[in-house]
């Protein structure tokens, strides 16, 4: 909301006339229809169209959109509240409900008159006659801090008070729809010419393969439990980092990747051993690699064992650690 002052107004004499209920109607009807949904009040206007009775519902919109005011929230708020209202026109009857503007500078009585200091400010008046009378002594004020600037909620807001479905029709934005439209049309002609690359990319095996075993080592380390629970990465106990959590029924998130890596050195090893060094045409290497990656995977196993006993004392087996 923008406050400002109305410190420079001066008193000025309002029509206290009140007209019939079928001239108000007429004069409604046809701003309505002149100006796209939307009345245009000056300070006599308003008295108007407010006073008894009303067989109609009518919400106005007090705002300041004078340069000089420079009312950023009215701005923002002055396009939404017409899209309600030539929605509203398209669709409905005019006289169920009309929407009018009042502009600082043509109703400065009015604003003085409320001792309202702020802009935008909307009121909902109900028909006190007809169908649809409502017994109220004062109208109805839109909090913008609960329901804010959009078309929406304002529109959600008219439906209760109405009993009816009042409609937002935006019209399209053929800017978005090309822009949209030329990079889906841009994506398509690169997916093309790239067509034979991604090809042999999605029927690689070695690729598969690699991206099966990184989702199922992230997966066994316990990745989805993190995901869930959001542990800490690492834990700070007595001035020390900790990066085991100790018992079953918890983890750290570093916990995850210690264990991730040792499945992945094993996986790795053995895949080697299977694969690789029987390839090895010199028995003495093929030999002296067998002795290694044995080697690396029978240390692997330990120092999870030798974990598995940090997350539970009790835990029997080990190997060296």
């Amino acid at each position: 909301m923008l406050l400002f002052s109305f410190s420079f107004l001066l008193p000025s004499h309002v029509s206290t006339a009140k007209p019939s209920l079928e001239t108000k109607v007429h004069k409604l009807n046809e701003a309505t229809r002149k100006n796209q949904g939307v009345v245009e009040l000056d300070s006599n206007l308003y008295d108007e169209v407010t006073s008894r009775p009303r067989n109609y519902s009518i919400v106005i919109l007090l705002t300041a959109l004078d340069p000089q005011i420079n009312c950023v929230p009215c701005k923002d708020f002055d396009p939404e509240f017409r899209l309600v209202a030539s929605s509203w026109l398209s669709e409905n009857i005019p006289s169920r409900i009309y929407f009018g503007v009042l502009d600082f500078k043509n109703g400065r009585e009015i604003y003085s008159k409320l001792n309202l200091n702020n802009a935008p400010t909307l009121f909902y008046f109900p028909p006190t006659t007809g169908q649809y009378a409502k017994e109220v002594s004062e109208p109805d004020r839109y909090n913008f801090n609960k329901h804010g600037f959009e078309a929406e909620p304002f529109a959600s807001y008219l439906s209760h008070h109405l009993g009816t479905k009042v409609p937002v029709k935006r019209p399209l934005n053929k800017m978005a729809i090309f822009v949209y439209t030329f990079f889906i049309l841009a994506g398509l002609a690169i997916l093309k010419l790239m067509f034979p690359i991604v090809q042999s990319l999605i029927q690689n095996k070695k690729i598969w393969t690699m991206f099966s075993l990184i989702t199922i080592l992230m997966m066994i380390s316990g990745h989805m439990w993190n995901h869930i629970r959001g542990p800490p990465y690492v834990m700070v106990q007595g001035g020390k980092i900790n990066y085991i959590a100790s018992g079953f029924s918890s983890q750290l998130g570093m916990e995850s990747q210690i264990v991730a890596i040792m499945y992945g050195v094993c996986a790795f090893s053995v895949v080697l051993l299977i694969i690789s060094i029987p390839k090895i045409e010199d028995k003495t290497k093929q030999r002296f690699g067998i002795y290694i990656w044995m080697g690396i995977l029978v240390a692997m196993f330990s120092f999870l064992f030798a974990l598995f006993r940090i997350k539970n004392p009790g835990y029997p087996f080990r190997l060296f650690a």
